[in-house]
């Protein structure tokens, strides 16, 4: 059994000829926890697993207990499930909503397998995702512009702001308020020294829901003011808001590569653009230093020795990490694409007939029988 079961289970998960994937797997699961892994793509109950594996209904049920506990597998009243792609197996098995005390806590030989595979192998197999989805869709998802950045811009009309462009908003109108460790640099951006608690993905939905309060874990529930302040220091710590992760540029998953082969132009901006008031700026440099994508630079003002700030708007993705930093408030943000803009692309692989695509869910199976 042992031949054969974690390649397999390494190609289900979309990793094929992957050695270093292999161990990771190695590392994580015995040949039998492997079996029944690679069984659950689809939900069963233990009954059906111990008939389809040959083995003991006793011995499964204990087993998936234990991988329960791991976070490899979601567990319904009857059915249990496990993750149905490499990036949800990664957050719920291994990150995020996994366990980090106790016995299952992630040990240093696991991490360090992760983190080889992921500055070696993932980050480029992020590369190659998200060049394949903008040639199917056209963009990769917009950044999200930074709370302050916008508060801060009182140029802006309060009433042309979208609600998806107003996090603040998201986090008011929020039933629960789950936070997560950040996955990345849980497992393998050990030595980032940016804050941990950052991931929104749990924030107001099942996910989080279901994992709230399991043993082991390390998920919070948060009230309004710490939900707010957990984002505010996330931007003044400089990580890019992106989907629900606030990202660095040393080891986050999707912004780490991009900036590593500097293809900016692999991440779509939002609807705005950091514009420099040059009467104001004096040349410190803060702006150059915070903007993740070479999109500021300092220039010569002519007739004087000074150097300003100079914003390219082809560049800028709209984050507005540079405006929140600006002590002579010299930076605002202005909105320069339309509403438009944010209409979701259709899914990768859809038929230009209009008939429905089926689509494996990325976080795999939270409302079990």
């Amino acid at each position: 059994m042992a031949e054969n079961i974690y390649t397999d289970l390494a190609v289900k998960l979309g990793v094929p000829n992957s050695e270093r994937f292999v161990r990771i797997l190695e590392a994580s699961f015995t040949p039998k926890e492997a079996a029944i892994c690679r069984e659950l793509f689809n939900p069963a109950t233990a009954k059906e697993l111990a008939d389809k594996l040959n083995f003991s209904e006793k011995s499964v049920v204990k087993m998936l207990d234990n991988l329960v506990d791991k976070g490899a597998l979601t567990r319904g009243q009857t059915q249990f499930a496990f993750h149905t792609t490499l990036l949800a197996y990664h957050h719920d098995s291994v990150a995020d909503t996994a366990p980090h005390t106790g016995p299952n806590a992630l040990s240093q030989k696991i991490k360090e397998l992760w983190k080889d595979f992921f500055y070696n192998e993932w980050s480029y197999m992020f590369l190659e995702h998200t060049e394949q989805m903008i040639k199917n869709t056209g963009r990769n998802l917009p950044i999200s512009p930074a709370i302050e950045s916008l508060e801060r811009s009182k140029n802006l009309n309060p009433a042309d702001i979208m609600p998806e462009e107003n996090f603040r908003l998201r986090i008011e109108q929020a039933k629960r308020r789950i936070i997560a460790p950040c996955g990345c640099r849980i497992s393998w951006g050990t030595s980032c020294s940016h804050p941990v608690m950052t991931c929104f993905a749990c924030f107001d939905r099942p996910r989080g829901e279901y994992y709230l309060n399991k043993p082991g874990r390390l998920l919070k529930e948060l009230t309004l003011a710490e939900s707010i302040d957990t984002a505010l220091q996330a931007e003044d710590e400089g990580l890019v808001h992106w989907g629900d992760c606030y990202c660095c540029d040393c080891c986050c998953e999707n912004l780490f590569p991009i900036t590593r082969g500097k293809q900016y132009e692999l991440m779509t901006p939002n609807r705005f653009a950091a514009v420099v008031d040059e009467d104001k700026c004096k040349g410190c440099q803060v702006c150059v230093e915070r903007c993740k994508f070479e999109a500021i630079e300092l220039k010569p003002v002519r007739g004087t020795k000074k150097f300003k700030a100079y914003v390219d708007p082809k560049k800028c993705k709209g984050c507005g990490l540079c405006v929140i930093k600006c002590k002579q408030d010299a930076m605002r943000m202005e909105i320069v694409r339309p509403p438009e803009y944010l209409k979701p692309p259709p899914p990768p692989g859809a038929k230009k007939s209009g008939a429905p695509v089926h689509v494996i869910p990325v976080w795999g199976h939270y409302n079990l029988k």
